[in-house]
């Protein structure tokens, strides 16, 4: 079975997304374990806390009870604010004592690099680079498969005995009149020919052949439009152009 171009297309999309979704779900679990010590450290804080203020101390003792390493020099407590904060915060806290009722929050400055930094992305390195891998291979593949051919739009010469394929390398049926323009068409530049030039060369005797170039060219139209998403397209009625269809 041969690997198709959209196939490996596919295939790499896939396995993009996978790397991503990789790295997005390490990504947010560790978001969620910063966010899960930051509430028990400050939940360990508040139940040994014996006054209502905010002193060194305090930061102090929450931070020895964070779990963490990373946190302890970035995170800290402060009086819980009701609009919302951006970045790291771990959830409200209420402290009673002496009917004193004060609501607590600890914070914390990790940007997103500094949590990407934190989590484990080697799920998706992994997966990155057999990604990497597959695109190598298949380049290399398409370039090897391809190989001694000329390539446009959906149909291929094969310069060797300049038969023509599909890009599944399926023959395509033509005549030998048919094969010998379209030769020209694909050796051209800008794949374009004058009409005198396709005349002498296909039917060097005869004096006008304009109607037989019509036939033959009427013939051909379908058969590149079908197989190779190609057409042909006359301009001024002096030059024939192949190209791929727009």
């Amino acid at each position: 079975m041969k690997l198709k171009p959209l196939h490996a297309i596919l295939i790499f999309i896939f396995m993009t997304c996978c790397s991503v979704w990789a790295s997005y779900s390490s990504y947010s679990h560790t978001r969620q374990r910063i966010i899960d010590d930051m509430n028990q450290a400050l939940a360990q804080t508040l139940a040994e806390k014996s006054s209502s203020w905010i002193t060194p101390d305090t930061i102090q003792d929450y931070r020895s009870h964070l779990k963490l390493n990373e946190l302890k020099d970035c995170s800290f407590v402060y009086y819980a604010m009701n609009d919302r904060q951006e970045g790291l915060c771990s959830k409200k806290m209420k402290w009673q004592k002496n009917h004193q009722d004060i609501e607590f929050q600890s914070y914390a400055n990790c940007s997103a690099a500094s949590i990407f930094s934190m989590s484990d992305q080697s799920m998706s390195s992994i997966l990155s680079f057999f990604t990497l891998l597959w695109a190598i291979g298949s380049f290399y593949y398409f370039k090897n498969h391809h190989k001694g051919m000329l390539i446009l739009g959906g149909l291929m010469m094969n310069t060797t005995d300049c038969s023509f394929y599909d890009l599944n390398h399926h023959s395509i049926k033509l005549t030998p009149m048919q094969m010998q323009l379209m030769r020209m068409f694909f050796t051209a530049a800008n794949h374009k020919i004058s009409k005198h030039e396709i005349c002498t060369t296909l039917w060097p005797k005869k004096p006008d052949a304009s109607e037989t170039l019509y036939t033959l060219i009427r013939r051909l139209k379908p058969i590149v439009e079908k197989n190779g998403n190609l057409e042909i397209v006359s301009e001024r009625g002096k030059d024939y152009q192949l190209r791929i269809r727009r």
